[in-house]
């Protein structure tokens, strides 16, 4: 009888070693697919918060903000990334294109000059950072 119950056991914790490998893949699957939820809904929040609080430092000429993207790198945190067209740097856009004599159309007025934006968690709110294109000018402000 002692000799049924100790094979038993073996072979519980074979069992136990040959599956855990499993286990582990099925864990970090189910905590990679929580955290994209996470980081999908929380570009969403980033959204609202560009388009509330741009036009109020600075930016009241918005004309087009793109998809707020996530970009994480493990252990660094999330840092959400966006560009954004104002009236300024499209009318630049239409001139340089106007110069080289292409057709401009709305795609295009969007390019080379706009403004990147980048968001990252601070404390309760969120820090923006925006800067130009061509790298000349850069502002950041704090949002609760």
């Amino acid at each position: 009888m002692k000799t049924i119950k100790q094979l038993y056991h073996e072979h519980k914790i074979i069992t136990l070693i040959l599956t855990s490998p499993v286990w582990l893949f099925v864990l970090f699957s189910i905590l990679f697919t929580v955290n994209e939820i996470y980081k999908s809904t929380q570009e969403g929040v980033v959204t609202e918060v560009l388009n509330k609080t741009l036009p109020k430092h600075g930016y009241s000429d918005l004309y087009y903000l793109n998809q707020v993207k996530a970009d994480s790198h493990f252990g660094m945190g999330t840092t959400y990334v966006s560009s954004f067209s104002t009236k300024r740097t499209v009318k630049k856009n239409q001139a340089l294109f106007a110069k080289s004599g292409k057709k401009v159309d709305k795609g295009d007025a969007n390019l080379p000059y706009y403004k990147e934006v980048t968001v990252r968690r601070n404390g309760m709110g969120w820090k923006v950072t925006v800067s130009d294109s061509i790298g000349q000018e850069e502002s950041s402000y704090s949002v609760k």
